[in-house]
């Protein structure tokens, strides 16, 4: 599965997502680029899932007709360690 992680997200999670392939907005040069926007980037490069800790991207976006799924991820904390260990619930 082709997956892209949100510019908040840290680049350390992409290897723990194996078996996928990971990038993330910052590598592609999307840094900044609005909402809807961003998400018809993905689908266009065919990214299937679209990693986040921005609690308000799904109420900020209306998904019907999208062909690309969002997982909110929600940490104890905002820290690294906490994002990290969220890598099997993203896997599962």
């Amino acid at each position: 599965m082709k997956l892209i992680l949100d510019e908040m997200m840290p680049e350390e999670l992409a290897p723990l997502l194996t078996d996928h392939t990971v990038d993330d907005v910052i590598d592609l040069g999307w840094r900044h680029v609005v909402n809807g926007k961003l998400l018809t980037l993905c689908e266009s490069a065919g990214f299937q899932v679209f990693i986040t800790k921005d609690g308000n991207r799904p109420y900020q976006q209306n998904m019907r007709g999208r062909s690309i799924a969002i997982i909110l991820l929600r940490p104890r904390a905002q820290s690294i360690p906490s994002l990290l260990s969220l890598a099997p619930w993203i896997l599962a």
